[in-house]
């Protein structure tokens, strides 16, 4: 073979020489690197002629990852998907697939909350955990849900005539189950029928039905004859803290009272039929 040579004309770059072939070239591929040099020498010609720098590929933030048993014989692996093909402006997009395995299952592990070292004293079914200090040290401690509940009367009384002003017509008795400080709230009506002398208050009181702690009043009319008083929850203003506060695992009467506020004594009635009073606990903070 003539030793290598170049010319060209007004299309061309001609070349005339040796051609060698890598013995690593595999036919089934279709490609190959050649080497192109003259008698005797060899020369290196590029295979790929280097191109204008093209868009960068992106990354989607979506993942399909596959989770794989821990003892699944499956290997590992991590592959990207197109997802959008690149343009002339713009990049290509790709879905990175996963199948990684999951943790094998540890030991079964065990706690005990009523043997912990910070938990202090005993309760009964349905106590709750609350924070406590014993000592200056923070505790845990039982104590009893703080929910109050509602009671009311057996009977009401029908009351009538000028004897006896001050009557009771309900008491409702507060068992002495909550083990927590609480107050009461009360509420209740009565149509009280009277004369033109008449006024008759709503009372509740606890302890003593004529000179308990007043928990709750009503204001009658003067001069009604016909009066519908409603019963409001509440000491009177400027009581005591300690006024109607009943002492936890402590139980209390309470008394609806018609007490006549007018300086005359004047006849009235109350019926059970148009009476209503009810109690609810409520838990002192």
């Amino acid at each position: 073979m003539t030793n290598a040579v170049w010319t060209e004309d007004s299309n061309y770059y001609i070349w005339q020489g040796q051609v060698r072939v890598a013995k690593s070239f595999d036919p089934a591929t279709q490609s190959a690197v050649i080497l192109l040099g003259p008698e005797g020498g060899i020369a290196n010609i590029p295979a790929l002629v280097k191109g204008d720098p093209g868009q960068p590929a992106t990354i989607n933030s979506t993942i399909n990852l596959t989770a794989l048993a821990y003892d699944d014989p499956t290997t590992d692996s991590a592959t990207f998907t197109l997802t959008t093909p690149a343009t002339n402006s713009t990049p290509p997009e790709y879905t990175l697939n996963l199948a990684l395995h999951k943790g094998s299952p540890g030991a079964t592990g065990s706690s005990s909350i009523l043997s912990a070292s910070d938990i202090t004293g005993t309760g009964p079914d349905g106590y709750s955990l609350v924070k406590t200090t014993v000592g200056g040290v923070g505790k845990v401690t039982f104590a009893a849900p703080r929910v109050g509940g509602q009671y009311w009367p057996n009977t009401l009384s029908n009351t009538s005539g000028t004897d006896g002003q001050n009557r009771t017509l309900a008491s409702v008795t507060v068992s002495p189950a909550p083990a927590f400080d609480y107050r009461l709230r009360v509420s209740g009506q009565c149509i009280i029928g009277g004369t033109a002398n008449t006024r008759v208050d709503l009372i509740a009181r606890i302890s003593d039905a004529t000179s308990g702690d007043i928990v709750g009043r009503g204001f009658g009319l003067p001069g009604a004859i016909t009066d519908r008083v409603s019963l409001s929850s509440g000491p009177p203003a400027g009581s005591a803290s300690t006024v109607g506060k009943i002492s936890a695992n402590t139980g209390v009467t309470v008394y609806l009272r018609a007490e006549q506020q007018a300086s005359t004594t004047e006849a009235y009635t109350t019926a059970a039929a148009t009476t209503s009073f009810m109690v609810e606990v409520v838990p002192v903070p």
